[in-house]
């Protein structure tokens, strides 16, 4: 929920913002807290970064900014599967994700490989073990977020709400990528709020999307990868909530700068004159 009333509210707060700290600095609004924990200790100056409360403001902001002609705000929102259905466009100063959100970037982007070694000894010290576990960790997480996330987005555009909470472990073969698709769906289903579609045109529709990482929620990878790293490799006494926060605090420098929108951050940087990003 946004602390402000609305977007004009948001967007004067933006504005005080630059007067204090000057036109060579921009301000970066993003969606909630934890995209603003992620940027603010990274840019000039903390209170450069708003987290506005969820898309609508955000979005709302935007299109407030652009009325009014206001300059040195970007906005940072993710993907969430609307670009694909056609209902979210990008603009120079409207950022959006590359996969669906922030976690499913930085996993793409060498995050699979920094929780295994965080929290598989056995990667530890060897580079080849690192490699094995961390392809073969990736493969079966993409397996299961891959079909969670094909039933997000049916669901998404037929504006419904299902819960992606699962019980990994009755979809998925150990020790493997074998996803028992039709089950999932179906328990998926019959658990969703006020569907509306009938189970077999949900069915049909779900396996009519092409396979692709680009189908995965964030929250659906980490917590599929907490799966296959405590039932197929032994690993105890971590927590999803907890690897989403050594996923996020322990970007290095070189693969945060290499983030697809941090790159455009920059792009927006060189356009404007302004600064954000200190990295």
């Amino acid at each position: 929920m946004s602390s402000y009333p609305n977007a004009e509210a948001l967007i004067s707060d933006a504005a005080l913002r630059i007067d204090q700290f000057g036109l060579e600095y921009g301000i970066l609004i993003v969606e909630g807290p934890d995209d603003k924990r992620f940027f603010c200790t990274r840019t000039h100056h903390r209170q450069q970064v708003i987290a506005s409360g969820g898309r609508r403001m955000l979005l709302s902001a935007h299109a407030y900014a652009a009325r009014r002609e206001i300059d040195g705000i970007a906005f940072l929102t993710d993907c969430d599967y609307e670009v694909a259905l056609g209902t979210l466009t990008p603009s120079w100063d409207l950022i959006i994700t590359h996969h669906a959100d922030i976690e499913a970037d930085l996993l793409d982007l060498g995050g699979f490989e920094q929780l295994v070694l965080q929290v598989v000894p056995a990667a530890l010290n060897d580079e080849r073990e690192l490699t094995r576990i961390t392809h073969a960790a990736r493969q079966r997480a993409v397996a299961l977020a891959d079909v969670l996330g094909r039933i997000r987005r049916v669901a998404k555009q037929e504006g419904f709400v299902i819960d992606a909470d699962i019980r990994h472990h009755k979809y998925r073969k150990q020790d493997s990528d074998e996803i028992d698709e039709k089950k999932l769906t179906r328990a998926v289903f019959q658990a969703a709020t006020d569907p509306t579609l009938e189970l077999g045109e949900f069915e049909q529709r779900v396996m009519q999307i092409d396979q692709s990482y680009n189908n995965c929620n964030g929250h659906d990878l980490v917590a599929a990868l907490h799966h296959v790293l405590r039932d197929d490799f032994g690993v105890r006494g971590q927590s999803v909530e907890h690897m989403e926060h050594l996923l996020r605090t322990g970007i290095s420098a070189k693969s945060f700068v290499e983030l697809d929108v941090v790159i455009r951050l920059k792009t927006w940087e060189q356009r404007t004159g302004r600064q954000i990003i200190a990295a």
